[in-house]
This record gives structure tokens, C-alpha cells and sequence, in this order.
């Protein structure tokens, strides 16, 4: 009798098992869809090719809404479906960044919702137009926001957290949701593609852009 046997075929049986799963795990590493850079930081490279593509108003811009009302213990600028008060300043700041990064060739859309259409007027002074595809949202923002962009004119698009997850998807991106007034930039290329510049958060637009 070989009593041997059975204690090397479960030997064998864990080790495959193993290497079984060490290869699903290399397989979830490696096709993990990757995160948009932090313009910031690891993205910064980014900055001269963006200014440049912005002055041509050849860019995409889409900014999450500013602090939701009824997501925080903090006073409401008008009504509970809005911003918070506090965040009035912050927003306030984002338009200045943007004013000087140039508004006078880009057109404004926003979502209809209050907390987005309050964004909207405190940091682009009511010059946005609802449409409600920045709302209703899941699996044709990506192909509204190119029907959208003009030639020659920046696309600026005042949405939310669900919304930009949906366009990173379609462009096979995964990043965490967004801190409140972050904006993701990116530019048309060829065949219907878009180059993607990175993010900004609202506390990085001075040192990032040289304002």
C-alpha cells in the first residue's frame, strides 16, 4: 500500500489551485481600467499642451457641482436640493480661475438641477444653458458632449459625480468620485477620440496654471 498518494495529490491540488488564483489576481491587476492624472501632480506635463489647446477652444471641461446641501450638516445657500452657503466662496474662486484662463470662446451647459444650475451661476454668472442629458446621464454623456462641441469654442459642462463616472467609463477610465468643483479636462482628436488632459481640483488652479 502506498500511503504517499493521497498526501502528494493534495499537495498537487492547493498548488494549482494557487497558481490559480495568483492568475486571476495578476489578470484583475493588469486589466484594471487605469484612474485620469492629477494635473497637479503626475499630469503636470500636461499643462502647456491644454493652455495651448484651450486658446484654440478646442477643449472639453466637465466640473462637478460645488458642496451638496443634503449630503452635509451645513446651512443651504437656497433650498435643500442646492449647494451649501460655505461653498459659495470656493465657487467664487473657480470662476476667477476660469476667467482667467479665458471664457470668451467656450459655451456653458449645465445640469437643470439646483445644486448644479447654483454651481453654474456662481462660477459662470448665469451665461450656462440647462440640458438635461447632464442629468440623464448613464450611457449617452459621452456621446452628447462630442454632438455638442463646437469647433473653435471649449465645451464646458457643469454635471455630477455619476455623470463623470459614466464619461471616464466610455472612455476606459476608472477614478474615484471626484472632489465637489474638481474639473476633468480633455481634447477632440481624431476619429472621434479624446486626448485626456487630467484633473483639477479647485485648491490646485494657482500653482498648476501660473495664475
Amino acid at each position: 500500500m502506498n500511503l504517499g498518494t493521497p498526501v502528494l495529490s493534495n499537495k498537487r491540488k492547493w498548488f494549482v489551485i494557487a497558481v490559480a488564483f495568483s492568475v486571476i489576481a495578476l489578470s484583475v491587476i493588469v486589466f484594471e481600467s487605469p484612474a485620469i492624472a492629477d494635473l497637479s501632480e503626475e499630469s503636470r506635463h500636461q499643462v502647456p499642451t491644454l493652455k495651448a489647446q484651450w486658446q484654440k477652444g478646442e477643449v472639453i471641461v466637465l466640473v462637478r457641482h460645488l458642496e451638496r446641501c443634503d449630503k452635509v450638516d451645513a446651512p443651504c445657500l437656497v433650498g435643500t436640493d442646492g449647494i451649501t452657503a460655505r461653498s459659495v466662496d470656493e465657487g467664487q474662486a473657480l470662476s476667477e480661475d476660469f476667467y482667467r484662463l479665458g471664457l470668451l470662446n467656450s459655451v456653458v451647459y449645465n445640469s437643470p438641477l439646483d445644486r448644479t444650475a447654483q454651481t453654474e451661476s456662481i462660477v459662470f454668472g448665469d451665461r450656462g444653458f440647462d440640458r438635461d442629458w447632464l442629468f440623464k446621464c448613464k450611457k449617452s454623456i459621452f456621446r452628447d458632449a462630442m454632438a455638442n462641441k463646437e469647433p473653435g469654442k471649449n465645451l464646458i459642462l457643469v454635471t455630477h459625480s455619476s455623470c463623470i463616472d459614466s464619461f471616464e467609463k466610455s472612455l476606459g477610465y476608472s477614478s474615484e468620485t471626484p472632489e465637489y468643483g474638481t474639473a476633468l479636462f480633455f481634447s477632440p482628436g481624431p476619429n472621434n477620440k479624446l486626448e485626456v488632459h487630467g484633473f483639477l481640483e479647485m485648491e490646485d488652479w494657482d500653482h498648476t496654471l501660473g495664475f
